[in-house]
């Protein structure tokens, strides 16, 4: 998604370009912050402090929860868990209860909140720098913000070239959405959406190179989607005589079980039939968000993903081994289970050990053993 729709007498190719070689994540969530408050509030004037705290309740989940690295210089990321820290909030916490945190610490005198209130004092002037980049051009930083202010005020009130907003200082320091332009973000607000979000992954993509799921892990989690995996399970305590707990040791009943993501569910974000298999709740709960000790638990894992394997595939229940197909690369569940069980490890193996070093040094803790 590369273009935006298309209006008469508005200059919509320099809000476009205030998405090309983006090296910072604010441009992204100020205009995300900007078309939220847009849907839910329909007013023109937004405080700035609202959208900048909206701004660090965007950037909640995916730094706090899914530990995504947004780069060395971006400080949107950085005081996003600088907040959580300093507040002592749980990392599944609503966006809501974020939003208040951040006024609250605005409210204060901190070093937290001077840092919060420098974003306020260059992102609402620098995302608007495409809309004067030819007037822009050999002026001194220091001048920067002082001109846009200027020309956003200026340009306000032109009728076929208009600035997106313009500040004001009453009764707080806010921005004010020129009225066609607030026509334009409200009706193609799903649109204006797709377009951030399509540039915010590409961004997040090249600085989480390999990690997995980014594209679900930039807002809170949705409920997880383990029916195929509870039906794959059921049907190998049925045809299993025993089965023992990978962790543990011990043996498992099947009404005493909860499932596990041998990677982390925070990791991955997503509930793939090859990643999940049966604990006792007790050891599920221990295990939590930590990164198993494939030297102790692999071959394991292993040996009771490929009997699932085996029996679902004895029973003909091929649609339960989609994801197992597409991991092995193969064309059928009969091919899946011809697969030796050396073959089978080989390929778990190749696809678990390097996402176990990338979750690793984004600081999932690793090498845990079940005490």
């Amino acid at each position: 998604m590369s273009t935006l729709p298309i209006s008469t007498s508005l200059p919509v190719e320099h809000l476009s370009a205030s998405f090309d070689n983006v090296t910072n994540s604010y441009k992204f969530y100020w205009f995300l912050a900007i078309l939220d408050h847009v849907r839910k509030k329909q007013t023109r004037v937004i405080p700035v402090s609202q959208l900048t705290s909206c701004m660090i309740a965007q950037v909640w989940y995916p730094t706090n929860y899914f530990r995504l690295s947004f780069g060395k210089q971006d400080r949107l990321g950085r005081i996003t868990l600088s907040v959580g820290a300093s507040a002592v909030l749980p990392i599944d916490s609503k966006q809501s209860q974020v939003v208040q945190t951040v006024l609250d610490i605005l409210s204060g005198a901190s070093a937290l909140s001077r840092e919060i209130e420098s974003l306020q004092t260059y992102v609402p002037y620098r995302f608007l720098r495409p809309f004067f980049s030819r007037e822009l051009i050999g002026l001194k930083d220091a001048m920067i913000n002082s001109k846009i202010e200027k020309l956003a005020a200026s340009r306000y009130d032109e009728a076929d070239s208009p600035c997106l907003y313009r500040f004001t200082s009453a009764p707080e320091f806010s921005i004010e959405i020129h009225p066609t332009w607030f026509e334009y973000l409200y009706k193609h607000f799903s649109i204006l959406t797709g377009f951030c979000m399509w540039h915010l992954v590409a961004y997040l993509q090249k600085n989480n190179p390999n990690v997995p799921g980014i594209p679900s892990k930039l807002e809170e989690p949705s409920q997880r989607n383990l029916k195929h995996a509870k039906e794959l399970w059921k049907i190998a305590f049925e045809k299993l005589e025993k089965m023992n707990c990978i962790y543990s040791g011990q043996e498992m009943m099947s009404n005493e079980i909860s499932l596990d993501h041998f990677l982390p569910w925070r990791f991955v974000a997503h509930d793939l039939l090859w990643n999940i298999v049966p604990t006792p709740r007790k050891v599920n709960s221990a295990k939590s968000d930590n990164l198993p000790s494939m030297e102790r638990y692999f071959e394991g894992f292993a040996n009771i993903q490929y009997l699932a394997v085996q029996v679902a595939a004895t029973v003909e229940k091929a649609s339960l081994l989609e994801d197992h197909i597409l991991l092995a690369k193969v064309e059928s569940a009969k091919e899946l289970k011809d697969m030796s069980l050396p073959k089978f490890r080989e390929i778990l193996y190749d696809t678990l050990a390097p996402q176990i070093q990338i979750a690793t040094n984004m600081g999932f803790v690793n090498s845990w053993e079940y005490k």
